[in-house]
């Protein structure tokens, strides 16, 4: 597996992928109408987040791949600071992919000078991210309002 840069070639794998992970986390028995309308919309937002990202000084953009297929993306905001996408394909949990994505992510932001503070968002029921956030130093601080789906933001301290 290889962490590199964003690059604008990426751009046509990147709403595939989005596609698979957010199928994966949002959907739970109940959830409806709800999850696929938030799905739906990061979908159709995910290529231009990325691109704009990839074009902004205060965004890092790091991918993972093995052997030319991406397994995930995640992109920082420096200012914020903030993890604001965090995607890895379904097929690609357990890889290590999301942890070396993560300790890019981090690493970029160290070097803009932060160190804590960092934030995110995580759907509330999404178990399984939580508790690998937590072994980045993030804890939940509260839920995010106003979100169809219900998400929690979570802040590392360390």
């Amino acid at each position: 597996m290889q962490i590199r840069k964003g690059t604008a070639d990426d751009l046509p794998f990147i709403r595939e992928l989005t596609k698979r992970a957010t199928n994966s986390t949002y959907f739970i028995d109940g959830m409806g109408d709800a999850a696929t309308g938030v799905v739906a919309s990061y979908v159709e937002m995910s290529t231009d987040v990325f691109s704009k990202a990839l074009e902004s000084q205060n965004h890092s953009v790091y991918v993972a791949t093995k052997e030319d297929i991406l397994l995930g993306y995640v992109i920082a905001i420096h200012e914020i600071p903030e993890i604001d996408w965090i995607m890895v394909d379904p097929a690609a949990h357990g890889s290590g992919a999301g942890k070396a994505l993560m300790i890019a992510a981090l690493d970029a932001l160290a070097e803009k000078g932060t160190r804590t503070n960092v934030r995110l968002t995580v759907v509330a029921h999404n178990e399984r991210a939580k508790a690998f956030y937590r072994k980045f130093g993030f804890l939940v601080t509260g839920p995010v309002p106003d979100r169809d789906i219900p998400t929690v933001e979570m802040q590392r301290a360390a």
